[in-house]
Protein backbone atom coordinates (compact mmCIF):
# COMPACT_ATOMS: atom_id res chain seq x y z
CA UNK A 1 0.00 0.00 0.00
CA UNK A 2 1.08 3.70 -0.64
CA UNK A 3 -0.95 5.19 2.07
CA UNK A 4 -2.29 3.50 5.20
CA UNK A 5 -4.20 6.92 6.48
CA UNK A 6 -7.54 6.69 8.37
CA UNK A 7 -10.27 8.98 8.38
CA UNK A 8 -11.57 9.94 11.53
CA UNK A 9 -15.29 9.60 10.73
CA UNK A 10 -17.88 7.65 8.87
CA UNK A 11 -18.67 7.88 5.31
CA UNK A 12 -20.57 6.36 2.41
CA UNK A 13 -21.28 7.78 -0.94
CA UNK A 14 -22.25 11.43 -2.23
CA UNK A 15 -23.38 13.32 -5.34
CA UNK A 16 -24.29 17.24 -5.52
CA UNK A 17 -27.13 18.54 -7.39
CA UNK A 18 -29.01 21.60 -6.85
CA UNK A 19 -27.82 25.08 -5.86
CA UNK A 20 -24.25 25.78 -4.31
CA UNK A 21 -23.16 29.12 -2.42
CA UNK A 22 -19.98 30.45 -2.01
CA UNK A 23 -18.51 31.03 1.89
CA UNK A 24 -19.13 34.39 3.68
CA UNK A 25 -15.58 35.25 3.82
CA UNK A 26 -12.14 34.62 3.02
CA UNK A 27 -13.01 33.77 -0.52
CA UNK A 28 -10.03 33.26 -2.71
CA UNK A 29 -10.08 34.07 -6.65
CA UNK A 30 -8.78 30.57 -8.18
CA UNK A 31 -10.05 28.19 -5.11
CA UNK A 32 -13.46 28.04 -3.59
CA UNK A 33 -15.58 26.02 -1.41
CA UNK A 34 -19.40 25.42 -2.21
CA UNK A 35 -21.57 23.38 -0.47
CA UNK A 36 -24.76 22.13 -1.23
CA UNK A 37 -26.56 21.16 2.57
CA UNK A 38 -29.62 18.81 1.91
CA UNK A 39 -28.35 17.11 -1.48
CA UNK A 40 -25.82 14.85 -2.37
CA UNK A 41 -22.46 16.19 -4.00
CA UNK A 42 -21.33 13.10 -6.34
CA UNK A 43 -21.75 10.53 -8.73
CA UNK A 44 -23.10 7.46 -8.48
CA UNK A 45 -21.22 4.28 -8.92
CA UNK A 46 -22.59 0.58 -7.96
CA UNK A 47 -24.19 -0.37 -5.28
CA UNK A 48 -24.88 -3.83 -4.94
CA UNK A 49 -24.66 -5.21 -1.30
CA UNK A 50 -25.91 -7.63 0.69
CA UNK A 51 -29.33 -5.48 2.57
CA UNK A 52 -31.86 -3.83 0.04
CA UNK A 53 -32.62 -1.09 -0.52
CA UNK A 54 -28.68 0.21 -0.69
CA UNK A 55 -27.95 3.89 -1.44
CA UNK A 56 -25.36 3.85 -4.27
CA UNK A 57 -21.86 5.31 -3.31
CA UNK A 58 -19.40 6.45 -5.75
CA UNK A 59 -18.01 9.85 -5.91
CA UNK A 60 -16.71 9.57 -9.05
CA UNK A 61 -19.67 10.06 -11.46
CA UNK A 62 -21.27 13.20 -11.04
CA UNK A 63 -24.84 13.73 -12.03
CA UNK A 64 -26.39 15.30 -12.54
CA UNK A 65 -37.15 6.36 17.52
CA UNK A 66 -42.12 0.84 36.54
CA UNK A 67 -42.81 0.71 39.21
CA UNK A 68 -42.81 -2.71 41.29
CA UNK A 69 -45.43 -3.06 43.90
CA UNK A 70 -45.42 -5.46 46.48
CA UNK A 71 -48.12 -8.25 46.16
CA UNK A 72 -51.08 -7.69 48.42
CA UNK A 73 -50.33 -8.90 52.39
CA UNK A 74 -52.65 -9.51 54.63
CA UNK A 75 -52.84 -8.39 57.72
CA UNK A 76 -52.64 -11.96 59.70
CA UNK A 77 -50.29 -13.22 57.53
CA UNK A 78 -46.05 -12.15 56.96
CA UNK A 79 -44.38 -10.95 54.10
CA UNK A 80 -44.04 -15.04 53.42
CA UNK A 81 -47.71 -16.05 53.21
CA UNK A 82 -47.62 -17.60 56.31
CA UNK A 83 -49.51 -16.94 59.72
CA UNK A 84 -47.69 -14.56 62.14
CA UNK A 85 -45.56 -16.48 64.55
CA UNK A 86 -45.19 -19.40 61.67
CA UNK A 87 -41.57 -19.08 59.90
CA UNK A 88 -41.36 -22.90 59.46
CA UNK A 89 -41.78 -22.73 55.38
CA UNK A 90 -39.61 -25.51 53.60
CA UNK A 91 -37.03 -23.62 51.74
CA UNK A 92 -36.31 -23.85 48.10
CA UNK A 93 -32.85 -24.76 47.03
CA UNK A 94 -31.36 -23.91 43.31
CA UNK A 95 -28.18 -24.48 42.24
CA UNK A 96 -27.19 -22.73 39.10
CA UNK A 97 -23.88 -23.82 37.15
CA UNK A 98 -22.82 -21.66 34.14
CA UNK A 99 -20.20 -22.59 31.69
CA UNK A 100 -18.34 -19.51 30.26
CA UNK A 101 -16.84 -20.05 26.80
CA UNK A 102 -15.18 -16.62 25.29
CA UNK A 103 -13.74 -17.41 21.97
CA UNK A 104 -10.72 -15.77 19.47
CA UNK A 105 -9.90 -16.56 16.55
CA UNK A 106 -7.35 -15.97 13.94
CA UNK A 107 -7.01 -16.27 10.38
CA UNK A 108 -4.09 -18.90 9.02
CA UNK A 109 -3.97 -17.20 5.67
CA UNK A 110 -3.09 -13.68 7.30
CA UNK A 111 0.07 -15.64 9.11
CA UNK A 112 2.36 -16.85 6.58
CA UNK A 113 5.77 -16.43 8.64
CA UNK A 114 4.29 -18.18 12.08
CA UNK A 115 3.08 -20.92 9.67
CA UNK A 116 6.59 -21.14 8.43
CA UNK A 117 8.04 -21.98 12.10
CA UNK A 118 4.94 -24.12 12.64
CA UNK A 119 3.86 -25.96 10.00
CA UNK A 120 1.40 -28.60 11.00
CA UNK A 121 -1.32 -27.85 12.94
CA UNK A 122 -0.91 -29.81 15.66
CA UNK A 123 2.76 -28.18 16.12
CA UNK A 124 1.29 -24.54 15.96
CA UNK A 125 -1.67 -25.69 18.53
CA UNK A 126 0.92 -26.77 21.17
CA UNK A 127 3.05 -23.82 20.72
CA UNK A 128 -0.20 -21.62 21.37
CA UNK A 129 -0.92 -23.45 24.40
CA UNK A 130 2.17 -23.31 25.91
CA UNK A 131 2.39 -19.77 25.89
CA UNK A 132 -1.04 -19.06 26.76
CA UNK A 133 -1.47 -21.16 29.42
CA UNK A 134 1.81 -19.07 31.21
CA UNK A 135 -0.28 -15.64 29.82
CA UNK A 136 -3.25 -16.11 30.53
CA UNK A 137 -4.60 -17.06 33.80
CA UNK A 138 -8.39 -18.00 32.30
CA UNK A 139 -7.14 -19.89 28.65
CA UNK A 140 -8.73 -23.08 28.86
CA UNK A 141 -5.97 -25.11 26.77
CA UNK A 142 -8.23 -25.60 24.12
CA UNK A 143 -7.97 -25.04 20.73
CA UNK A 144 -8.67 -26.14 17.68
CA UNK A 145 -8.76 -25.82 13.77
CA UNK A 146 -11.47 -25.15 11.75
CA UNK A 147 -12.49 -24.60 8.02
CA UNK A 148 -9.74 -24.60 4.97
CA UNK A 149 -9.02 -22.13 2.95
CA UNK A 150 -9.50 -18.58 3.42
CA UNK A 151 -11.81 -19.73 5.82
CA UNK A 152 -9.80 -21.65 7.90
CA UNK A 153 -8.92 -20.68 11.64
CA UNK A 154 -7.16 -21.06 15.16
CA UNK A 155 -9.67 -20.84 17.68
CA UNK A 156 -8.84 -20.45 21.31
CA UNK A 157 -11.05 -20.82 24.08
CA UNK A 158 -11.05 -18.30 27.39
CA UNK A 159 -13.28 -18.58 30.63
CA UNK A 160 -13.52 -15.01 31.23
CA UNK A 161 -14.00 -12.13 28.42
CA UNK A 162 -11.70 -10.21 30.15
CA UNK A 163 -8.84 -12.17 29.46
CA UNK A 164 -10.21 -12.88 25.55
CA UNK A 165 -9.94 -9.16 25.28
CA UNK A 166 -6.90 -9.11 26.75
CA UNK A 167 -5.22 -11.70 24.11
CA UNK A 168 -6.98 -9.64 21.33
CA UNK A 169 -5.26 -6.70 22.27
CA UNK A 170 -1.95 -8.23 22.21
CA UNK A 171 0.64 -9.24 19.75
CA UNK A 172 3.21 -12.43 20.74
CA UNK A 173 6.37 -12.59 19.54
CA UNK A 174 6.49 -16.06 18.87
CA UNK A 175 3.37 -15.90 16.06
CA UNK A 176 4.58 -12.22 15.33
CA UNK A 177 1.28 -12.18 12.53
CA UNK A 178 -0.95 -14.38 14.07
CA UNK A 179 -3.63 -12.19 15.30
CA UNK A 180 -6.55 -12.83 17.56
CA UNK A 181 -10.05 -11.16 17.10
CA UNK A 182 -13.23 -11.59 19.00
CA UNK A 183 -14.90 -15.03 17.65
CA UNK A 184 -18.70 -15.97 18.16
CA UNK A 185 -19.92 -18.70 16.01
CA UNK A 186 -23.44 -17.85 16.83
CA UNK A 187 -23.27 -14.61 15.25
CA UNK A 188 -21.53 -16.47 11.85
CA UNK A 189 -25.14 -18.12 11.67
CA UNK A 190 -26.81 -14.66 11.78
CA UNK A 191 -27.89 -12.25 9.09
CA UNK A 192 -24.32 -11.18 7.20
CA UNK A 193 -25.98 -7.87 6.95
CA UNK A 194 -24.78 -7.49 10.47
CA UNK A 195 -21.09 -8.13 10.20
CA UNK A 196 -20.38 -6.46 6.59
CA UNK A 197 -19.52 -3.32 4.72
CA UNK A 198 -19.91 -1.87 1.98
CA UNK A 199 -16.70 -0.18 0.42
CA UNK A 200 -16.91 1.74 -2.82
CA UNK A 201 -14.66 4.19 -4.65
CA UNK A 202 -12.20 1.15 -5.42
CA UNK A 203 -9.80 2.03 -8.63
CA UNK A 204 -9.52 -0.51 -10.92
CA UNK A 205 -6.21 -1.34 -10.54
CA UNK A 206 -6.84 -2.45 -6.73
CA UNK A 207 -7.48 -6.34 -6.91
CA UNK A 208 -9.12 -8.51 -4.10
CA UNK A 209 -5.85 -9.26 -3.00
CA UNK A 210 -5.40 -5.76 -1.79
CA UNK A 211 -8.37 -5.32 -0.08
CA UNK A 212 -7.94 -8.99 1.84
CA UNK A 213 -4.39 -7.64 2.90
CA UNK A 214 -5.81 -3.99 4.29
CA UNK A 215 -9.08 -4.73 5.45
CA UNK A 216 -7.72 -8.36 7.61
CA UNK A 217 -6.52 -5.34 10.22
CA UNK A 218 -10.09 -5.00 11.56
CA UNK A 219 -10.88 -8.46 11.99
CA UNK A 220 -10.95 -12.16 10.33
CA UNK A 221 -12.81 -11.91 7.04
CA UNK A 222 -15.58 -14.61 6.12
CA UNK A 223 -15.35 -13.75 2.15
CA UNK A 224 -14.70 -10.30 0.29
CA UNK A 225 -16.82 -9.65 -3.22
CA UNK A 226 -15.10 -6.86 -5.77
CA UNK A 227 -17.44 -5.91 -8.55
CA UNK A 228 -18.26 -2.97 -10.75
CA UNK A 229 -21.25 -2.62 -13.03
CA UNK A 230 -20.79 -1.72 -16.96
CA UNK A 231 -18.65 1.54 -17.60
CA UNK A 232 -18.10 2.42 -14.12
CA UNK A 233 -14.72 3.89 -13.05
CA UNK A 234 -14.47 2.93 -9.80
CA UNK A 235 -15.12 -0.57 -8.13
CA UNK A 236 -17.26 -1.66 -5.23
CA UNK A 237 -16.79 -4.79 -2.82
CA UNK A 238 -18.54 -6.33 0.03
CA UNK A 239 -16.48 -7.48 2.96
CA UNK A 240 -17.81 -9.93 5.39
CA UNK A 241 -16.07 -10.76 8.58
CA UNK A 242 -16.94 -13.49 11.51
CA UNK A 243 -18.14 -11.22 13.87
CA UNK A 244 -20.06 -7.59 14.27
CA UNK A 245 -17.34 -5.88 16.54
CA UNK A 246 -14.87 -5.58 13.33
CA UNK A 247 -17.51 -3.35 11.69
CA UNK A 248 -18.37 -1.39 14.99
CA UNK A 249 -16.26 1.76 14.61
CA UNK A 250 -17.45 1.77 11.15
CA UNK A 251 -20.93 3.96 12.81
CA UNK A 252 -18.05 6.91 13.47
CA UNK A 253 -15.28 6.11 10.59
CA UNK A 254 -17.09 6.72 7.04
CA UNK A 255 -13.75 6.64 5.19
CA UNK A 256 -10.31 4.66 5.14
CA UNK A 257 -7.57 5.85 2.65
CA UNK A 258 -5.68 3.42 0.74
CA UNK A 259 -3.38 3.82 -2.27
CA UNK A 260 -3.71 7.21 -1.94
CA UNK A 261 -7.68 6.79 -2.57
CA UNK A 262 -10.17 7.71 -0.30
CA UNK A 263 -12.39 4.31 0.23
CA UNK A 264 -15.75 5.11 1.12
CA UNK A 265 -17.59 2.42 3.56
CA UNK A 266 -21.03 2.21 5.18
CA UNK A 267 -22.16 -0.62 7.54
CA UNK A 268 -24.62 -2.68 5.16
CA UNK A 269 -27.20 -3.27 7.78
CA UNK A 270 -27.80 0.41 7.57
CA UNK A 271 -30.97 1.49 6.20
CA UNK A 272 -31.85 3.36 3.38
CA UNK A 273 -32.69 6.70 5.07
CA UNK A 274 -29.18 6.20 7.57
CA UNK A 275 -27.49 5.57 4.27
CA UNK A 276 -29.02 8.53 2.88
CA UNK A 277 -27.93 10.39 5.56
CA UNK A 278 -24.41 10.66 4.90
CA UNK A 279 -24.74 12.57 1.77
CA UNK A 280 -26.12 15.58 2.68
CA UNK A 281 -23.48 17.73 3.64
CA UNK A 282 -21.49 17.96 1.06
CA UNK A 283 -19.30 20.86 -0.38
CA UNK A 284 -17.49 21.35 -3.50
CA UNK A 285 -13.79 22.23 -3.41
CA UNK A 286 -12.83 24.17 -6.71
CA UNK A 287 -9.68 25.35 -8.87
CA UNK A 288 -7.05 22.80 -6.74
CA UNK A 289 -4.15 22.27 -8.25
CA UNK A 290 -2.97 19.36 -11.11
CA UNK A 291 -3.14 15.74 -10.38
CA UNK A 292 -4.00 15.68 -6.24
CA UNK A 293 -4.76 12.73 -4.82
CA UNK A 294 -7.38 11.89 -2.08
CA UNK A 295 -4.77 11.07 0.53
CA UNK A 296 -3.23 14.77 -0.50
CA UNK A 297 -6.80 16.97 1.06
CA UNK A 298 -7.16 13.92 3.76
CA UNK A 299 -4.96 16.63 6.49
CA UNK A 300 -6.45 19.79 5.61
CA UNK A 301 -10.18 18.16 5.12
CA UNK A 302 -9.34 16.19 8.76
CA UNK A 303 -8.65 19.69 10.01
CA UNK A 304 -12.31 20.96 8.60
CA UNK A 305 -14.32 18.54 10.44
CA UNK A 306 -14.83 16.66 6.83
CA UNK A 307 -15.76 12.84 7.06
CA UNK A 308 -14.14 12.02 4.03
CA UNK A 309 -12.57 13.91 0.28
CA UNK A 310 -13.01 12.44 -2.91
CA UNK A 311 -11.59 13.77 -6.18
CA UNK A 312 -13.21 12.80 -9.28
CA UNK A 313 -11.29 10.66 -11.80
CA UNK A 314 -11.81 11.59 -15.71
CA UNK A 315 -13.56 9.49 -17.44
CA UNK A 316 -10.92 9.00 -20.26
CA UNK A 317 -7.49 9.69 -18.98
CA UNK A 318 -8.18 8.18 -15.68
CA UNK A 319 -6.57 11.62 -14.09
CA UNK A 320 -8.22 13.56 -11.08
CA UNK A 321 -9.96 16.48 -11.89
CA UNK A 322 -9.58 19.81 -10.79
CA UNK A 323 -11.86 20.02 -7.59
CA UNK A 324 -13.37 17.86 -5.03
CA UNK A 325 -16.23 16.81 -2.86
CA UNK A 326 -15.78 16.78 0.89
CA UNK A 327 -18.28 15.52 2.79
CA UNK A 328 -19.27 16.42 6.34
CA UNK A 329 -22.04 14.92 9.25
CA UNK A 330 -23.94 17.95 9.77
CA UNK A 331 -24.82 21.49 8.33
CA UNK A 332 -23.14 22.89 11.75
CA UNK A 333 -19.76 21.42 10.68
CA UNK A 334 -20.24 22.40 7.12
CA UNK A 335 -20.89 25.85 8.22
CA UNK A 336 -17.91 26.17 10.77
CA UNK A 337 -15.48 24.88 7.86
CA UNK A 338 -16.67 27.57 4.96
CA UNK A 339 -15.84 30.44 7.79
CA UNK A 340 -12.46 29.05 7.71
CA UNK A 341 -9.19 30.51 5.92
CA UNK A 342 -7.18 27.01 5.22
CA UNK A 343 -4.49 26.76 2.11
CA UNK A 344 -3.16 24.29 0.27
CA UNK A 345 -0.06 24.03 -1.37
CA UNK A 346 0.34 28.07 -1.05
CA UNK A 347 -2.77 28.73 -2.20
CA UNK A 348 -5.67 29.89 0.44
CA UNK A 349 -8.67 28.25 -0.03
CA UNK A 350 -11.89 28.91 1.69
Amino acid sequence: MDEDYIADNQMADVGVDGPSFSPQQNISDENTLTSSPKKSAAPTAPSHVASSGNVDASMHAPSNKDLQQLPNVSPDMDSNGAPDGDHTSDPVVTLAITKDDFQAAAALNAAPESLKNFPTNKALIEAVNNLFLETYESYTEKARMTGSGEAKRLVIHFHTAEARDLCVGSTHSEFPDLTFHAHDPRQLRSNEDLRAIQVTDILFFIKKDNLMAYFKKFGNITSCRLFSRPNAKVQQACIVYDHANSIAHFTDQWAVYCFSTCFRITPCFYTVDQKAARHQYVATLTQLPPNVKDINLAPLTRNLGAKAVNVPLSLNSYKPKRWAYVTFNSQETLDAAMEQTVSFQGKVLS
